[in-house]
């Protein structure tokens, strides 16, 4: 013990104020130390959690999409998306020629796209639409997945039109109509080796239009290009 490289004479409560007297001046010689300690450790917690989260976090989770919208036949556009992976829960078993490891992954997802008729120039729309994306991934990274996408928007975009405004006719800015239009896809794909997250993928998907002539209008196009992760790790 600390006092046992103390001696003390006198009474016994004269030795139990000394002890007092030198508890107190240790305590007070101790706590600036105690406290320090106590902010290193906080800080380089907070640290450590910076680095680990700040270059993976959203980066190293992030593909970016870019590739063909359309049908092919006569509307034909451009798709550019992203992905971001919400959850993953890896798998792994044992095999006689080795290990596999199965990933299934829920995923959030989002794109924009234009599309053109080049055949009649017409039939030209914007769509916009977002929502989840259940994948499952092997161990020669090739994937299979199902997307849901309630969050969808179509706008159509025509051409030249006109509107009569009392006695004059004028041009219509931007014209066309905006509707609703949820979809849902199922597709294929696979990873590069040696690079995160990138690849290919191929998809075919089925939209519905809503409130389209007072009815609905299904509309069934493929999708296809490539995949790209910005993240250094």
């Amino acid at each position: 013990m600390f006092f046992n490289h103390y001696s003390f004479s006198g009474t016994g409560q004269g030795v139990e104020r000394e002890r007092g007297k030198l508890n107190v001046t240790y305590l007070r010689s101790a706590l600036p130390k105690i406290y320090l300690a106590v902010i290193l450790l906080l800080l380089t917690v907070k640290l450590t959690a910076q680095d680990v989260a700040k270059p993976s976090y959203l980066p190293g989770r992030t593909d970016f999409k870019v590739g063909y919208f359309g049908n092919i036949s006569s509307n034909n556009g451009l798709n550019l998306g992203a992905e971001y992976l919400w959850k993953e829960k890896v798998k792994i078993k044992e095999k006689r020629k080795g290990q596999k490891t199965i990933k299934r992954q829920l995923l959030l997802n989002g794109s924009l796209g234009y599309s053109m008729n080049f055949a009649t120039r017409t039939q030209n729309g914007i769509f916009a639409y977002s929502g989840l994306t259940l994948r499952r991934v092997d161990t020669k990274s090739r994937e299979i997945f199902v997307a849901f996408n309630p969050l969808g928007l179509y706008r159509s975009v025509l051409s030249n039109t006109y509107e009569v405004v009392g006695d004059k006719v004028r041009s219509v800015s931007f014209p066309g109509r905006s509707y609703y239009a949820p979809s849902v896809a199922i597709g294929i794909g696979r990873f590069r080796k040696g690079i995160k997250r990138s690849g290919w993928y191929l998809n075919l998907q089925h939209t519905v239009l809503t409130n389209y002539n007072t009815g609905v209008l299904p509309i069934f196009s493929l999708h296809f290009g490539r995949k790209f992760n910005f993240s250094s790790k």
